[in-house]
């Protein structure tokens, strides 16, 4: 453990591409950010599963929620849900699903994935998101214009 960020004691851990897309966004470069919250990046995930999908990336980089204090992490928590209300409400999505999994990339992130009704049944009701047969390609148009239309609602935090 080291001290960190005015106190908070972080595990010492790999380099990974989360760290990667922070140091990106921070510096203006992540093609993919929408906005900063307070506590996390949001950006519109690079492969995404359904329209919409985004994804969260903690800043600080912390190896896991377990490792933020108490207050900074249901601040967290409160960002990524509210990810959650600017789809429903840019893209009137009936259902969030929210993943925070840190397997593969072991830093703090979270998807943040909306569902649709729209979706065949064995997808939408069997399945996560992430068992569809592989990620949907949005163009650059739609790309940007879901973009904005994410900031719009996010403007407010």
């Amino acid at each position: 453990m080291t001290p960190f960020l005015g106190g908070l004691t972080v595990k010492l851990m790999e380099r990974t591409v989360i760290h990667d897309r922070v140091d990106k966004a921070r510096a203006g470069e992540n093609p993919y950010v929408i906005c900063k919250l307070e506590t996390c990046w949001v950006a519109l995930s690079d492969e995404p599963f359904t329209r919409g999908h985004c994804v969260t990336f903690a800043d600080p980089v912390v190896f896991g929620l377990n490792d933020l204090p108490e207050d900074l992490r249901m601040r967290y928590l409160r960002d990524v849900a509210r990810v959650g209300d600017a789809l429903i409400s840019a893209l009137g999505a009936y259902r969030i699903n929210y993943e925070t999994l840190c397997n593969v990339a072991q830093a703090l992130h979270s998807h943040v994935i909306p569902r649709y009704k729209t979706e065949p049944d064995d997808k939408r009701r069997d399945r996560p998101s992430s068992a569809y047969p592989g990620p949907n390609r949005l163009r650059e148009i739609d790309r940007r214009e879901l973009m904005l239309a994410l900031k719009e609602k996010l403007k407010v935090y």
